[in-house]
């Protein structure tokens, strides 16, 4: 049985071409045709519904949308695994400059509902707004009517994805004042129960097929070019998208990333319950739901960057220049904050201008304050896009975007890009505890210092035998499913070819959470007035579970130099 795949005939379904050339299908021995569909997410999702179609990619949110909402459609995998990036607009001669100057204002949309519409209601809640009572919304209609609006001064801003977006900023007939990605991957791949039922084998066939070409499109010389002149796109915007872009055709689809998208629904008004369950979204006979660090309590919603934007509007911070220091009561997000890099600086003894990195810099304030105090180049890394795109705004804030940089993504793979034998120093605070292959993490960070450099970690550590219910807890809500003890930890090191000094620091450690937790007790309603309820909750329930960790006796902590 042959197999039709739907898609729109844009640069991210070039991989579904090299398939078919490079017989990809064939060798899976699977009859498959790609199918441009020139329209949106909702007419892909009909002529799926009309048996026109037998897999479809489509935008996340709205297929999700339509799951919840009854449809017998189901997920069948992670297509492009990358977020969507959204330019956020304004008017040419606007008097509005940052995107904070936006709260209470009114957002131009294609339509209710649309990804214009749902990505205003993330931007909302990333920023500490009410997703109803500080935004407006006026619905214009296509792309055109959007930019006219603007300079109307019908509305004060919209978003849009940012690559279509570009030349009319570049025109000048409108102005770009900040971003937003989507906090789930931009694209999945869906069928009907009633296709997957017939044509299991041959969907399955299809899956391993697509993740090959993926693969070869990620390994191919030249590929940004190939796509620039396909697509008409700018052969350096080609290059900036393929350079950042992680399309897979994967068999996984996150928790979170189905969470966040139904949360968003939800405070969208598009769905009226949260609480769908997610195994009635996705077709377990073809992919899996899998956890990732993104699940964690302080990043699932996402709490760490509602802690820092409630802060900063507490501190009457919300725009305007910074100096590092004006954020250094909630910017550290390690155990001792700026205590334990100070202690980093005098036991490393690094001089100035030293060239660091920082794996896991999550919003940046251990990179920034090692720039503004200590005069060093920091390169931070971290995985979550959201993090990365706060730490970036809030470095240029503090006028050290030319000491600190940052990059998004995983370590051990843009890690293995960086240059050998470059840098003073690697460091890293509770990050490589989300890490599980430690082997290959310790080889990567020996790999990038310069002879005699210093790699400096602070993690966690086992000293006992978990219970199945700490073990779960560490898995679940800390993402860490492997602690090493000190034995093991130091073995993995002097493979690597390091020279090891451990110190435990358990103890202190152990005070440390529990202290922090009884002052998030004691000053209950003072922090429910900053963070709101349901942070504040889901915050103090993370903070207990840590406590209760090492109050069990089995967790620890190390510091490796």
């Amino acid at each position: 049985m042959s197999i039709k795949i739907g898609g729109v005939p844009e640069h991210f379904n070039y991989p579904w071409h090299i398939a078919l050339k490079q017989g990809y299908f064939d060798r899976e021995g699977v009859d498959a045709e790609f199918v441009i569909k020139k329209c949106g997410t909702g007419a892909m999702i009909s002529a799926l519904k009309e048996g026109e179609l037998d897999v479809i990619v489509a935008l996340t949110e709205g297929l999700v949308a339509d799951i919840v909402t009854g449809s017998d459609i189901r997920l069948i995998g992670t297509y492009v695994n990358s977020p969507l990036c959204w330019a956020i607009s304004t008017g040419a001669d606007s008097d509005i400059n940052e995107v904070e100057q936006l709260k209470g204002k009114t957002f131009g949309i294609s339509r209710m509902y649309s990804g214009s519409h749902l990505m205003v209601n993330v931007l909302a809640m990333e920023r500490g707004w009410h997703p109803q009572n500080d935004v407006d919304f006026k619905i214009e209609g296509d792309f055109k009517s959007l930019r006219d609006s603007l300079n109307r001064n019908d509305t004060d801003a919209f978003l849009w994805e940012t690559f279509t977006t570009k030349p009319f900023h570049l025109s000048g007939e409108i102005r770009r004042i900040g971003d937003i990605t989507t906090p789930w991957p931009c694209f999945m791949l869906a069928a009907r129960q009633e296709t997957i039922d017939t044509k299991l084998p041959e969907l399955k066939k299809m899956c391993r097929a697509i993740q090959k070409a993926c693969i070869y499109f990620h390994e191919m010389e030249g590929i940004s070019d190939i796509v620039a002149e396909k697509y008409e796109l700018l052969p350096e915007d080609a290059a900036e998208w393929y350079s950042k872009v992680d399309i897979r055709g994967s068999n996984l689809i996150t928790e979170i990333a189905l969470q966040r998208t139904i949360d968003t629904l939800y405070q969208s008004k598009v769905i009226n319950t949260n609480e769908y369950p997610l195994n009635e979204i996705v077709d377990r006979r073809i992919c899996s739901i899998k956890k990732d660090i993104k699940s964690m309590k302080l990043y699932a919603k996402p709490e760490l960057v509602k802690f820092v934007r409630n802060n900063l509007i507490h501190h009457n911070l919300r725009s305007g220049e910074l100096n590092y220091e004006d954020l250094l009561k909630f910017d550290q997000h390690h155990y001792f904050g700026t205590t334990s890099v100070d202690e980093y600086i005098k036991k490393i003894d690094l001089e100035e201008g030293a060239k660091i990195v920082n794996i896991g810099s999550g919003i940046g304030g251990p990179a920034r304050y090692l720039a503004g105090k200590y005069n060093m180049n920091v390169l931070g890394i971290d995985i979550q896009d959201d993090l990365y795109r706060l730490e970036t705004e809030l470095t240029q804030r503090c006028g050290l975007q030319n000491q600190v940089n940052t990059m998004c993504g995983d370590f051990l793979k843009v890690g293995s890009h960086l240059r050998r034998n470059e840098y003073d120093s690697v460091v890293s605070w509770l990050t490589f505890l989300h890490i599980p292959d430690k082997e290959k993490l310790m080889t990567l960070c020996y790999d990038i210092l310069k002879p005699g450099g210093y790699l400096f970690i602070e993690d966690f550590v086992k000293i006992g035998e978990f219970s199945e219910k700490e073990s779960t807890t560490l898995c679940e809500d800390v993402n860490c499913p492997y602690v090493p003890d000190f034995e093991t930890y130091r073995q993995d090191l002097l493979s690597a070819g390091f020279e090891v000094e451990i110190e435990d620091l358990t103890a202190d450690w152990k005070n440390y959470v529990n202290n922090r937790y009884s002052y998030w007790i004691e000053n209950k309603e003072q922090l429910k007035s900053i963070h709101r309820a349901d942070t504040y909750s889901r915050l103090l329930s993370f903070y207990k579970k840590i406590k209760d960790l090492y109050n069990q006796g089995n967790l620890g902590g190390l510091r490796v130099i």
